[in-house]
């Protein structure tokens, strides 16, 4: 397997290379089942990484897009995770609001569907990771419909804790 060659920038939403690096190298001998302990897809899911306060550092995106991928090629590929009586977990349902600040419909409703399909292990194109539900921003509507921000919130938070096995 080829160690990734990541874009590496001065601005913008970038990682430590160094902790890159080395948790890039754990993948890669985990992949290729070459150390002890491994990295688990848990692990990557949690996987978080300093952004440099000066100077130069990995580009954020390819990095998280990367250890996506990298889900699939360790040994505990993913695993269905579900409720704790074993039964699938169900979408939330927000309340509609429109005389304050609000969620839009479509942002929420798009990533509220990635991440309840990867929280019981369906097929799906991107899986949602901990680190992209700890930095996910929705667009705020103000003078049309959209999502009550203070359940949307508490769901997020909810969702963390499916994600890292913590409920």
């Amino acid at each position: 397997m080829l160690r990734p060659e990541f874009a590496v920038k001065r601005l913008g939403e970038r990682y430590d290379r160094a902790e890159v690096d080395e948790f890039v190298e754990r993948i890669l001998a985990t992949a290729n089942r070459t150390t002890t302990p491994s990295v688990t897809v848990e692990d990557l899911r949690s996987a978080a990484f300093r952004t440099p306060l000066l100077g130069p550092g990995y580009s954020a995106r390819e990095v998280d897009d990367f250890l996506t991928d990298a889900e699939n090629w360790l040994p505990d590929r993913p695993v269905v995770r579900q409720g704790p009586t074993g039964q699938r977990r169900e979408p939330p349902l927000f309340t509609p609001v429109r005389l304050r600040e609000g969620y839009s419909f479509e942002d929420v409703d798009e990533f509220v569907e990635r991440v309840m399909a990867t929280v019981n292990g369906e097929p799906v194109k991107r899986p949602v990771t901990v680190r992209e539900l700890r930095k996910v921003q929705f667009t705020p509507v103000r003078l049309a419909e959209g999502y009550d921000v203070e359940e949307v919130d508490d769901w997020l938070d909810e969702a963390e804790r499916w994600l890292t096995g913590q409920d």
